[in-house]
């Protein structure tokens, strides 16, 4: 899913597999996608903001990547977080559990807008009237421009095989269960 809404869909009849010629433009269609978040983005909920092009945060929300803790990589956030907070803080978030608050100068380096609860739906719609002011050729041509600068394919392949080669050991590990356990409270949880 996340993949879809940064690289956008292939159009009908485009090839989809690990053949296509990478020097080709990617033949996509594209929309724009804003995220409007409440209380907290967590893990998969946290990847999201990095690949949505406009993210509103209800003041005194939080963002974080738990993954470490549970005993996995954070999908493609080792490749993408440090495109907005820099390596020093993505590796602090990834590699011992930092917190983002969305209304603290790190916090906007990931929100572009931080709002109170009861502004939460004006403030989408400003945003959408921004963004389709023009129409929607525009934005989907310069999401590609802007994609292929800070992710080639390439790139996201590169990364992918290092995710899929160490995550393979991370899920063999004894090590993983004792994590969950730990951070989980497994044992605790009532069914």
């Amino acid at each position: 899913m996340h993949n879809k809404l940064y690289r956008g869909v292939l159009v009908e009849d485009e090839p989809d597999h690990l053949g296509i010629p990478l020097e080709e433009p990617e033949r996509t269609w594209e929309k724009l996608w804003i995220a409007a978040v409440d209380k907290f983005a967590i893990g998969g909920g946290c990847q999201i903001l990095l690949v949505v092009d406009y993210v509103i945060a209800e003041a005194g929300s939080y963002f974080n990547l738990p993954a470490r803790k549970e005993g996995f990589l954070p999908g493609a956030a080792n490749m993408r977080l440090p495109r907005f907070v820099g390596e020093r803080l993505a590796r602090e978030a990834i590699l011992f559990d930092r917190m983002f608050y969305a209304d603290t100068p790190e916090g906007r380096l990931i929100a572009n807008e931080v709002v109170a609860a009861d502004e939460m739906d004006l403030a989408v719609s400003r945003c959408i009237e921004r963004a389709v002011g023009s129409g929607m050729v525009s934005p989907g041509a310069n999401r590609k421009a802007i994609r292929q600068q800070t992710e080639p394919l390439e790139a996201l392949r590169k990364y992918l095989t290092t995710y899929a080669f160490e995550q393979a050991f991370l899920h063999l590990s004894d090590q993983l269960i004792v994590n969950l356990e730990r951070h989980w409270n497994a044992r605790q949880r009532k069914l």
